[in-house]
């Protein structure tokens, strides 16, 4: 198992869950409660790392809602990155995708200055454009697979591209533990098991479960991972689903932590109830 597959493992192990939380700073989702501007963005971030840093094995931002807000925001990204503590698994959710020395810079701006464990790439302009994330020997890059929104019908769901893809990622790790697939949970589990036989032993990232509607039990069952990759082999993620909505009556940054943490262990709970149910592995 490769250094960062341990990290991750660890991570999922101290957690007691392969839960990942989402941080996006989007005024949508913030509470009346943190005022306006970035330090009001900066600390609804904050809270939630608070809230979850011991039940979530990972966090990941995505850095689309930092970049809206200009140089201010990604220097928010910066501060809030630093303040994630070293145990939790970091993910930078940036679905890059471009040609060699490009993509050598996307590369060195996430796991070189933002220090993260992984990110997330697009894959479709080829092995070019993924082997400068690779040439990272200690992080994890997400291929996007499987996507969980309604347009990946229009090619990823055509033609098997995202069996394709995933053929295609086993192929480029070569066992080394340097990649993983991101597969939406809110396609049906047929799908999910056709790509986890493709690619038993890379480990999944999972979004789409709670405001999206994804099923934890179809995810779980579809994604459960081959013997090799034991317990960091899928990354339930979630993002909405554990935030109080700015409607609802809190009073407090203590309330909106409290009430973020209910709903993270109430997922947990949910989670764990799938993963104990029997069914047939990949």
């Amino acid at each position: 198992m490769s250094v960062v597959l341990r990290k991750l493992a660890r991570s999922i192990e101290r957690a007691g869950a392969p839960l990942s939380v989402g941080l996006e700073p989007s005024p949508a989702y913030v509470h009346p409660i943190f005022g306006e501007g970035i330090k009001g963005l900066e600390q609804f971030l904050l809270c939630i790392i608070e809230a979850t840093h011991d039940l979530a094995a990972a966090v990941k931002p995505n850095v689309a809602f930092f970049e809206s807000l200009g140089s201010r925001g990604w220097a928010m990204l910066e501060r809030v990155r630093a303040n994630v503590p070293d145990e939790m698994f970091v993910i930078i959710d940036a679905k890059r995708g471009d040609i060699g020395t490009t993509a050598e810079h996307y590369a060195r701006a996430v796991f070189g200055n933002l220090g993260a464990d992984a990110v997330t790439v697009n894959p479709l302009m080829g092995a070019d454009s993924v082997e400068p994330f690779l040439s990272w020997g200690d992080r994890l890059t997400y291929l996007l697979c499987l996507t969980s929104n309604l347009g990946a019908g229009d090619f990823l769901e055509r033609d098997d591209l995202a069996m394709r893809i995933a053929e295609r990622a086993v192929r480029w790790d070569q066992g080394r533990g340097r990649l993983g697939l991101v597969v939406g949970a809110t396609k049906d589990g047929q799908r999910v098991r056709q790509i986890r036989s493709i690619a038993p032993e890379l480990p999944m990232l999972i979004p789409g479960i709670g405001a999206q509607g994804g099923s934890m039990d179809v995810a779980w069952q579809g994604a459960r991972p081959g013997a090799g990759l034991g317990d960091c082999g899928v990354l339930m993620h979630v993002s909405r689903s554990i935030l109080p909505m700015p409607k609802e009556p809190i009073h407090s940054e203590m309330q909106f932590v409290e009430m973020v943490r209910k709903r993270a262990m109430a997922l947990r709970g949910v989670m764990s109830e799938a993963m104990s149910k029997e069914g047939s592995p990949a």
